[in-house]
C-alpha cells in the first residue's frame, strides 16, 4: 500500500524530525512568559474524600504543574500538521497529537493520563448533545442521499441541472451559487451541499478536491457575511459588549454592518471561486487533482484515505428505474426549508420564553431569533433542528420512493442504512478534531499566540497584524469561534487605546475588528483540525489531507491579496472601493500567469 510506503521512507522521517526540531527550537527561543494554570495559582487542592468522583480524586492526585501559554502548547496542533504532511495519514496525525497533548495536560503517569484524557477529551464530546445530534444529522442525511441515488431522483436532478451546467465551468458556478444560497448555517451548508453535489461534480469530472474546496469556501465565509445566519447574533453580541465598554455609540449589529465592506478575506474568497472557474485554470496541487479527474475519470487518487461517507455498492438505480428530478428535489427542499423554519421557530420560542416579543414582519426579530437558536441547553444549539429536518427529508424520500413503487420497503430501508457502517472513520476523525480543540484550550495555545502580539507597532499596521494573529490562532486551534471570542475583548481595547477610534481614524478600528473576524475564518477554513474542514472532506468524500493540501495554496493566495490590498493598503488611506478593483484584477492575473488549463474529456 502507498500509505505504508510513506512510513518506510527514511528521508521522510529525517525531514520530519529536522522540521520538528527547527520549529521547536525557534519557539523555545521566543521570549514569551507562561502563566500557571488558575487552579494552581489559587492553590486549590482537591481532597480525596467528600464524595468526589474517581476522576476528581485522580485529578487531585496529579501534582504536575500545568502552564498556560508555554511554547509547548503549540506542540499538539503542530504535530498534527507535520505528521499529516509528511506521512499522509490523518488518523496517525491526530492520534500522535492527542497523545502528546494528553501528556502535556496531565503529566507523565500513563495510567492517569489515559483515564483523564479519555474522560476530558473523548467522553465529554461523546456525551455532548451537539456531538450526538451532528452524528445523527450525518447518518440521516447520508441515508437520504443514498435513497435518492437508488430511486433515480439524484440522477434526474443532475440531468436537469446539466441543462444549465453544460460544462465544467458552469458546474463550478452552480456548486458555488448553491453554497451561497445556503447562507444561514455553516454546518448544514457543508453537509447538504457536499452530499448532493457529488453527482454533478462526477458528471463533469471535477475532482473531489475541487468539490471540497468549493463547498468549504462557501461555508464560514458565507455564514460570516450573511445578515441572517446562526453566526451574526454572537458576533454582534461580542462587538456590542466592547462598544459599550469603550463608550462607542454604536450597537454590535451596527458595527457588524460597518464591517461588511471590509470583510476582505470572506469577500475575496467568494470572488476567487468565480474567477477561478472563469479562467479554467488551476495551479499547485489542485492542477494535478483536476487533471487526474479530467483525463482518468478518477474523483480521488488511488492512494486516498477517505473519511467514510462513500457510495456503497448497489447505489445506482436499476436500468428501468425512471429518473425523475423531483424525487430528489422535493426531499432536499424539505431539508433546507425545514432547517430555516426550524431555526426560526426555535429562536422565536427562546426569545418569547425569555420575555421578549417576536414579529414576523420585523427583520430585527428574525435576526435575533436566528442568533438565539445557537444557544440552548447542553450547547446543542440549532443542531437538533438540522437532525429533525434531515429526518423530515428522509421520510419524504421514503414516501416518494414507496408511493411510486420504485423500490420495495425492504430495498429502501437497506439502501438507507447501507452507508452507516462506513461512517465510523468519520466519527473518529470528528472526535479527534474536537479533542484537539479542547487540548489547545486546556494548554493555553491561544494565550501563547496572543502573547506574541506586541503593542509597540504603528497603529496603521494593527489591522494587518491582527489578521495574521487571528489566522494563526484559528489555524492552530481549529476554531474560529474561539479565536473571535478571545481576541475581540483583547484587541479592540488595544486598538482603541492606540487611537484607532480617534477622530479621522475610525476606519482603523473597524478594519481591526474586521481583521479579527476574517482572520479567524481563514484559520478555521484551512486548519486540518477544524470541524468544518473535516466535514467538507467527509461530505464530499475527499481525502482530508488532499483537501487541505489543495485548498491551502488558494486560501493563502486569497489571504495575501486580502491582507495587502485590504488590511494594509486601506489602513494606509487607500479607498475601500479600490480593493474591489485590485483584488479581482490580481486574482485573474495570478491564475492566467501561473495557472494551467485543465484538459477536458467528457464521456
Amino acid at each position: 500500500m502507498e500509505e505504508i510506503a510513506y512510513w518506510k521512507r527514511p528521508e521522510r522521517w529525517l525531514a520530519f524530525f529536522l522540521t520538528l526540531l527547527g520549529v521547536c527550537s525557534f519557539l523555545a527561543m521566543v521570549p514569551v512568559t507562561p502563566e500557571l494554570a488558575p487552579d494552581l495559582e489559587e492553590g486549590i487542592v482537591r481532597s480525596t474524600g467528600g464524595g468526589e468522583s474517581f476522576v476528581d480524586r485522580l485529578r487531585g492526585g496529579s501534582t504536575a504543574p500545568r502552564l498556560l501559554g508555554h511554547w509547548t502548547s503549540l506542540a499538539p496542533p503542530m504535530l498534527a500538521v507535520l505528521v499529516a504532511l509528511f506521512f499522509r495519514s490523518m488518523v496517525f496525525a491526530l492520534l500522535t497529537a492527542f497523545i502528546a497533548g494528553s501528556f502535556l495536560s496531565f503529566g507523565l503517569n500513563p495510567l492517569v493520563v489515559a483515564l483523564l484524557a479519555l474522560h476530558d477529551f473523548i467522553w465529554k464530546s461523546l456525551n455532548s448533545s451537539f456531538s450526538l445530534h451532528i452524528f445523527l444529522f450525518l447518518f440521516t442525511l447520508v441515508g437520504m442521499v443514498h435513497v435518492l441515488s437508488r430511486n433515480g431522483g439524484l440522477g434526474g436532478l443532475v440531468d436537469t441541472l446539466g441543462k444549465l451546467a453544460t460544462n465544467r465551468r458552469r458546474a463550478q458556478y452552480s456548486i458555488s451559487l448553491a453554497g451561497i444560497a445556503l447562507f444561514f448555517d455553516d454546518y448544514s451548508n457543508t453537509v447538504v451541499l457536499g452530499n448532493t453535489m457529488r453527482a454533478l461534480a462526477d458528471k463533469w469530472r471535477i475532482s473531489r478536491e475541487k468539490l471540497a474546496y468549493l463547498v468549504d469556501s462557501t461555508t464560514a465565509p458565507v455564514a460570516g457575511l450573511a445578515l441572517l445566519s446562526t453566526w451574526i447574533a454572537t458576533e454582534a453580541l461580542w462587538l456590542g459588549e466592547q462598544a459599550d465598554a469603550l463608550n462607542i455609540e454604536l450597537s454590535g449589529y451596527a458595527i457588524f454592518i460597518e464591517l461588511l465592506p471590509m470583510r476582505f478575506y470572506c469577500i475575496g474568497t467568494l470572488m476567487f471561486l468565480f474567477i477561478n472557474a472563469w479562467s479554467k485554470r488551476e495551479f499547485g496541487p489542485m492542477h494535478h487533482a483536476e487533471t487526474r479527474a479530467a483525463l482518468e475519470g478518477k474523483p480521488n487518487a488511488d492512494d486516498s484515505e477517505l473519511l467514510g461517507i462513500q457510495s456503497s455498492e448497489g447505489m445506482e438505480p436499476d436500468a428501468d428505474t425512471p429518473r425523475r428530478w423531483y424525487n430528489a428535489a422535493i426531499p432536499i427542499a424539505c431539508v433546507v426549508l425545514g432547517i430555516v423554519v426550524g431555526i426560526l421557530m426555535l429562536g422565536r420560542f427562546r426569545l418569547v420564553s425569555a420575555g421578549g416579543s417576536f414579529s414576523f414582519a420585523s427583520f430585527e426579530d428574525w435576526r435575533l431569533a436566528f442568533g438565539l437558536a445557537v444557544g440552548g441547553e447542553e450547547g446543542a444549539g440549532a443542531m437538533p433542528v438540522l437532525f429533525y429536518a434531515s429526518v423530515l427529508g428522509s421520510l419524504v424520500a421514503f414516501g416518494l420512493t414507496l408511493g411510486q413503487r420504485l423500490l420495495t420497503p425492504r430495498q429502501t430501508f437497506q439502501t438507507f442504512v447501507s452507508g452507516m457502517p462506513t461512517m465510523w472513520m468519520a466519527i473518529f476523525i470528528l472526535l479527534m478534531t474536537w479533542s484537539m480543540q479542547d487540548i489547545c484550550e486546556n494548554l493555553g495555545t491561544a494565550q501563547y499566540l496572543i502573547d506574541l502580539l506586541g503593542d509597540s507597532m504603528p497603529v496603521w499596521t494593527l489591522p494587518l497584524f491582527t489578521f495574521i494573529v487571528a489566522s494563526m490562532m484559528a489555524f492552530a486551534t481549529g476554531t474560529s469561534w474561539g479565536a473571535m471570542g478571545i481576541l475581540i475583548p483583547i484587541i479592540l481595547p488595544l486598538a482603541h487605546g492606540m487611537g484607532a477610534y480617534d477622530s479621522g481614524n475610525e476606519i482603523l478600528f473597524f478594519l481591526t475588528a474586521a481583521a479579527i473576524l476574517d482572520g479567524a475564518i481563514f484559520g478555521d477554513h484551512c486548519s486540518p483540525i477544524s470541524d468544518t474542514t473535516v466535514l467538507s472532506s467527509i461530505s464530499t468524500g475527499c481525502d482530508h489531507i488532499a483537501h487541505v493540501k489543495t485548498q491551502l495554496p488558494y486560501a493563502m493566495t486569497t489571504m495575501a491579496m486580502s491582507g495587502t490590498f485590504g488590511y494594509l493598503a486601506v489602513a494606509g488611506d487607500m479607498p475601500v472601493w479600490l480593493f474591489y478593483v485590485l483584488f479581482p484584477v490580481s486574482a485573474a492575473g495570478i491564475l492566467l500567469a501561473f495557472g494551467r488549463r485543465i484538459p477536458v474529456k467528457v464521456n
